[in-house]
């Protein structure tokens, strides 16, 4: 029997990666290039060209290296992207007239209290929560910000959408106009109900239907890549296909086949996502209700956001001249007794808060707390731990505990990590060996397969009951700090 492969493509904030697996999950090419991200204040944002220069790059990579070897047949192709970030481009040209808006961005927070009113409504209609990390309140900004935007938008020429559109329209022959419903969802636009643009949000946010990419299903047959002029420099397979396109974070809990309501699943990258298959949709204003798969009504899950992992890493290294290599950070557990806590707001508190503020800080536990560089690492590094086990803890109000967790992500990588997380939730973990949880979700989804039991790994936990008596002080500060100010009298 003649051997496939697939290509997957893991379009990230920090890199691109871009991963050929054969049809036992074996790889056989792996590509990557680093992507340069802005940051000013509230904005944060990557250039299109860049990203879509970097995408070309690693297929090119990965088909070169596939001619060169005694490769499997590459058959079909899969395209993941981080979920909130958009752009808008020229439906005639192909050209951007917006960076990428990433997901951390938060520039429309100003303009967004005129909506808030309808917050309950909007997460009603479409699972998520009303916030500037969506896509709708992004769109509407170009839209009244960008002279080039409202120019091709009064010609009609504009379409706005995520990333993952307008890599696909310049990668796929046709240059197509789709969007997936994972990555539609998070726009604020897209209703759960209808499976499609929702007519009351649109005019909610004051953004015209024809803008936007058609919808379709995740698994779609949504054409070959493209060559020649504009497109790929190497021919692709004339078979190859792209079949799948995902947001990142939806793409985890199909490494089981079909997601497990019993299973919590944790992505350790740029931010933490926290995701738990549900058998019923259940309605809590302090999570999303993502959807997995559109089959049969939907498939759904209960997600909690942590936005400090790596970046707030990043912070701590930009504002305090702070960075250890991962492989050394067993060390901090030996060398630190007294770390203070980081009340880590790094791009706004997450679940289950969701709350802007307040500033990030460090607070000494006593007056004797220690504030040596390892000192403070260690403190970030609880406190990615710490807010993971407030999600577990609120999340444990709605369904049962979870019987399994899988983690993966870059941060996971770190066995130092690994272990204080395991500690801190009280349950042992399951751990990607391949870091690549999103690209080896796509290649469960594409294959209709469970990722084989080599590619995890163990990781035991103990009882430390200083530990726990931190975590506590610690979800008493972040109350504090979370908790919305009394109007005066």
């Amino acid at each position: 029997m003649t051997k496939t492969a697939s290509l997957l493509l893991d379009v990230g904030g920090q890199s691109v990666m871009g991963l050929v697996l054969d049809d036992q999950a074996r790889t056989c090419v792996e590509s990557r290039r680093t992507l340069e991200t802005s940051e000013r204040g509230d904005r944060v944002e990557l250039h299109p060209e860049q990203v879509l220069g970097a995408v070309k790059d690693v297929v090119e990579e990965a088909l070169a290296a596939l001619d060169a070897a005694a490769a499997p047949a590459l058959l079909r192709a899969a395209l993941a992207v981080q979920r909130g970030s958009i752009l808008c481009w020229d439906r005639e040209t192909g050209a951007a007239l917006s960076p990428v808006l990433s997901w951390r961005d938060r520039r429309s927070l100003p303009r967004m209290a005129h909506s808030s009113e309808q917050a309950e409504e909007i997460r009603r209609r479409t699972g998520v929560r009303f916030s500037p990390y969506a896509g709708a309140p992004k769109i509407a900004w170009c839209l009244k910000e960008l002279p080039a935007v409202r120019a091709a938008a009064d010609q009609g020429r504009l379409v706005c959408g995520p990333l993952g559109s307008f890599l696909l329209a310049h990668l796929v022959e046709g240059g197509p106009l789709h969007v997936d419903h994972t990555l539609a969802q998070r726009s604020l636009l897209w209703s759960r109900r209808a499976f499609d643009w929702d007519p009351w949000l649109l005019e909610r946010f004051g953004l015209p239907a024809g803008i936007l990419p058609e919808v379709t299903p995740s698994r779609y047959s949504y054409g070959r890549l493209r060559t020649g002029s504009g497109g790929l420099t190497r021919h692709p397979p004339p078979e190859l296909q792209v079949e799948l396109m995902m947001g990142d974070q939806n793409c985890l809990p199909f490494i089981d086949g079909h997601p497990d309501p019993d299973t919590l699943y944790i992505n350790l990258g740029t931010g933490a996502f926290v995701l738990r298959p549900l058998r019923e949709p259940v309605d809590d204003a302090r999570f999303q209700c993502t959807l997995l798969d559109e089959k049969n009504g939907g498939l759904w899950a209960l997600e909690g956001s942590v936005h400090g992992a790596a970046s707030a890493l990043n912070w701590l290294e930009r504002e305090h001249g702070v960075h250890l290599a991962h492989e050394r950070w067993h060390e901090l557990s030996q060398t630190v007794s007294n770390p203070p806590l980081f009340l880590n707001s790094i791009d706004g508190l997450g679940s289950p808060w969701w709350r802007p503020g307040p500033k990030a800080a460090f607070h000494p536990l006593e007056d004797s707390a220690d504030h040596s560089d390892q000192a403070l690492l260690l403190a970030v590094l609880e406190s990615m731990a710490f807010l993971i086990r407030a999600n577990v803890e609120a999340m444990a109000e709605q369904v049962p505990n979870p019987k399994r967790i899988v983690v993966c992500g870059g941060l996971s990588r770190s066995d130092a990590l690994c272990s204080l997380l395991a500690d801190v939730l009280h349950c042992n973990l399951q751990r990607l060996e391949a870091v690549e949880g999103t690209a080896l979700g796509l290649w469960c989804r594409l294959q209709g397969q469970t990722l084989p039991a080599p590619y995890f790994k163990p990781i035991g936990f103990k009882t430390d009951s200083a530990l726990d008596q931190r975590y506590r002080h610690w979800l008493a500060l972040i109350d504090r700090a979370a908790a919305p100010v009394d109007p005066p009298r």
